[in-house]
């Protein structure tokens, strides 16, 4: 499955798309990082899916707009585990706040 694929997903708010893995790791289902990737559609579609449980950050390898990314985060309310295991490049965790706050 490809980047476009799980974008597509996401829009059309796929009931069966409840985990998703951002890494720079080319296995099946993962969100795969490429050097000068934008963040800002998977962003904005992660902030708007009401059926994504499970996020893995493993890496966002050389991807840009990182901010986009946090941001789809904290608007996003059906988000029950959130994993991130890699450096957010100057993106604090403190601005991960509103999500910790609204999906308590």
């Amino acid at each position: 499955e490809d980047n476009a694929e799980i974008l597509q997903r996401l829009r059309r708010q796929d009931t069966s798309l409840k985990n998703l893995t951002i890494s720079d790791d080319a296995d099946a289902d993962n969100y795969i990082v490429g050097e000068g990737d934008d963040f800002g559609w998977l962003g904005y579609f992660i902030g708007n899916s009401k059926y994504l449980h499970d996020l893995d950050v493993y890496s966002l390898g050389e991807g840009q707009n990182i901010e986009a990314l946090i941001d789809g985060i904290n608007r996003n309310q059906s988000i029950k585990s959130l994993h991130i295991s890699t450096d957010l490049r100057g993106t604090s965790f403190q601005h991960l706040r509103p999500f910790f706050r609204n999906n308590n």
